[in-house]
């Protein structure tokens, strides 16, 4: 299909979309029946994503008794389209935080988000939730002393907001990752690999257990207080959950190859489940063992002239193509791993943060799309408003109570 000559980036990332493979990775759940005609339930929960499916699961977690009714346009339960990697970092940094709302606020912020990362490893192990959750910690690699300088300097910065970081040289870099040319970097514990959508079926699972009513192919037409209404019917309960996934502007390309064995992550290093940044390139080991490759910003912050050109061109085929010299040469050891996969990775907004709220028996909750960490606060704070409950999460600053 020839490419349209005209318009914008948007019309470009439109075409893109259309004449490119979407399948990513990650396992789906059991699809759920649609909703069956009007029903009722003390709180509905619109949005079968993370955040919706952490929602339920606390709201539940919290009052047993409670009956939660969570419907989604979706067949399946997903787990988001992202990395594979639940960290604690968000796409704000903290002294952005603390020049918006104070220091002790950005302090806040960051410990939540740390916790969320070992919140989310508690409740898999409590729950027996297989998503191959593993704590492996978060890397950045510089290959020119530009870089390094830069992840020298955000390392030392961190320890204001309690951040704990490691720099490395070269050599203490080899034994997180083998990247060819690096120089050194730094490693930060709060991040762990898994299976986002493992982790949304084991969710759901749960939640149906505990009396949750989970409906997919149930698109809502009409979000209020008091009613959600819906293609295959009308849900009317005291409190109304608005948990769908904020839709992106910006996605960029990513993959996954096939699993490969021990001998192959031996050379490249990887031996514990790490996220590695090289440059703008996440690059993350699945529970699986295939190798997930994607950028981690906007085309435009690419440092590669080349690169960002075919980027801002928007055609997923020209995307591929440069992620895919891009990852060989960040992990030459994996270059022999075909791709099985590809999909668009939606990214998360300059400056965008969670938003959580309730307002006279409507409430909200938004990751921003910070990725599973940030879904996991989103869905239990907005659970603790609903429930009347306070504590640190409902006095963080993106959250507005009414």
């Amino acid at each position: 299909m020839t490419p349209p000559p005209w318009g914008g980036p948007g019309v470009w990332q439109r075409w893109a979309a259309a004449t490119s493979t979407d399948d990513p990775v990650w396992a789906s759940g059991d699809a759920h029946a649609p909703l069956d005609g009007d029903t009722s339930a003390d709180v509905v929960v619109v949005g079968a994503g993370p955040t919706g499916l952490w929602t339920a699961y606390y709201l539940l977690d919290a009052d047993p008794a409670l009956d939660v009714v969570v419907v989604d346009a979706a067949a399946l339960p997903t787990g988001g389209r992202g990395v594979g990697a639940c960290s604690a970092a968000l796409a704000v940094a903290p002294e952005t935080l603390a020049t918006r709302f104070g220091e002790t606020a950005a302090w806040d912020v960051r410990a939540a988000m740390r916790d969320a990362v070992v919140e989310v490893g508690g409740v898999v192990a409590v729950e027996q939730i297989a998503c191959g959750f593993a704590f492996g910690g978060r890397v950045a690699v510089a290959r020119v002393p530009a870089v390094l300088a830069t992840i020298v300097d955000r390392a030392a910065a961190g320890e204001q907001w309690g951040e704990e970081a490691h720099v490395l040289d070269a050599d203490g870099l080899a034994e997180h990752v083998r990247v060819p040319g690096a120089i050194g970097g730094a490693w930060w514990p709060d991040c762990a690999r898994l299976d986002p959508g493992r982790l949304a079926a084991g969710l759901v699972d749960v939640v149906v257990s505990r009396g949750g009513r989970v409906h997919g192919h149930t698109r809502a037409l009409r979000v209020s207080a008091g009613a959600v209404v819906t293609e295959r019917g009308t849900v009317r309960a005291p409190t109304v959950v608005d948990a769908r996934d904020d839709p992106s502007p910006t996605r960029v390309r990513a993959l996954a190859t096939a699993p490969a064995g021990p001998a192959v992550w031996e050379r490249a290093g990887m031996a514990r489940g790490q996220a590695v940044l090289v440059d703008d390139l996440h690059l993350v080991r699945t529970p699986d063992d295939r190798l997930v490759a994607a950028w981690a910003g906007p085309p435009g912050g690419l440092r590669s002239r080349a690169s960002r050109g075919a980027l801002l061109r928007g055609p997923g085929p020209a995307q591929d193509a440069v992620l895919d010299v891009a990852r060989v040469g960040a992990l030459p050891a994996l270059a022999g791993a075909p791709v099985t996969h590809r999909w668009w990775r939606p990214l998360a907004e300059p400056g965008s943060l969670p938003r959580v709220g309730v307002d006279r028996g409507r409430a909200w909750a938004r990751p921003g799309g910070n990725g599973p960490a940030a879904a996991n606060v989103a869905g239990r704070t907005v659970a603790e408003l609903v429930t009347g409950a306070s504590s640190a999460l409902t006095r963080l600053p993106w959250v507005t109570r009414t």
